[in-house]
């Protein structure tokens, strides 16, 4: 029971603490100079986690672009959202486009791309992990009532979905960073998350057409706020269209399940 009044408590803390959308916008450059960063979070999105984005991601170089899209009522409705921030942020104005995406956010743009064409949109980094990829459908499976409530009919939607590749005619650069640990959610839903059947950790069925991939230490909570660890890939492929040639390429040799107390 305790462990229960835990992962509800820790949920609505999180879903309470929901930030409106970000913009930092430089009015000084004619937008068809600039460079826009938009960041799709997915479920994890926090007021906690934009402020860290935020703060990392300001000044480097681009116009930044944290949306509220996600839309509880339907997953169509979420990404009807983004389409509409997308046009009215005049973002096929911009020079490029750059976007780096969380699980859900990935499979919101591709669906807008594959609606609207790609417009000006040059670089996209997915975040994608095999465990928590299955946390959709885990959690409604084991706290639907829990999940609903913070997350209504989206997450229910998104739990049916399978995130499929763009196509290579779009002349996309494509990054992909493949976390190799499980959040703490899906350890104490391992068992359900198991019975789903082996997880694919081969870059190339995750996502079809990348043009780089590296694997991280980092579970899919860390994610939103590690850039530590993490940042400097990500603005190594924004820059350049591959990682650097330190970032890993092989799995990690461990437990994904196995907590480790500190990175």
């Amino acid at each position: 029971m305790k462990k229960w009044i835990l992962i509800l408590s820790s949920c609505l803390w999180v879903h309470n603490l929901i930030a409106q959308e970000i913009k930092i916008i430089d009015h000084s450059t004619a937008i068809y100079n600039k460079k826009a960063l938009v960041i799709l979070n997915g479920f994890g999105d926090s007021k906690k986690n934009r402020k860290v984005q935020s703060n990392f991601f300001k000044d480097k170089g681009y116009d930044l672009f944290i949306p509220e899209y996600h839309e509880n009522s339907s997953l169509d409705s979420t990404i009807s959202n983004f389409s509409s921030f997308y046009e009215l942020n005049n973002l096929n104005h911009y020079k490029e486009v750059n976007f780096l995406c969380y699980i859900v956010g990935g499979f919101v743009l591709n669906k807008h791309i594959i609606k609207y064409g790609h417009g000006k949109i040059s670089t996209i980094i997915y975040d994608r992990s095999p465990i928590q990829e299955r946390a959709p459908l885990t959690t409604v499976k084991k706290i639907p009532l829990i999940v609903k409530i913070l997350y209504g009919k989206l997450i229910f939607e998104f739990s049916k979905e399978e995130i499929v590749s763009l196509n290579n005619s779009y002349n996309i650069k494509i990054g992909v960073i493949i976390e190799n640990k499980a959040t703490r959610v899906m350890r104490i839903f391992k068992k359900t998350a198991n019975s789903f059947g082996k997880y694919n950790y081969d870059a190339i069925e995750i996502e079809k057409n990348y043009s780089d991939f590296m694997h991280t230490k980092l579970d899919h909570d860390q994610m939103y706020n590690r850039f530590d660890i993490i940042g400097d890939e990500i603005f190594y492929f924004l820059n350049n269209g591959v990682f650097t040639k330190e970032a890993r390429r092989e799995k990690y040799n461990w437990d994904p399940f196995k907590k480790i107390k500190r990175l």
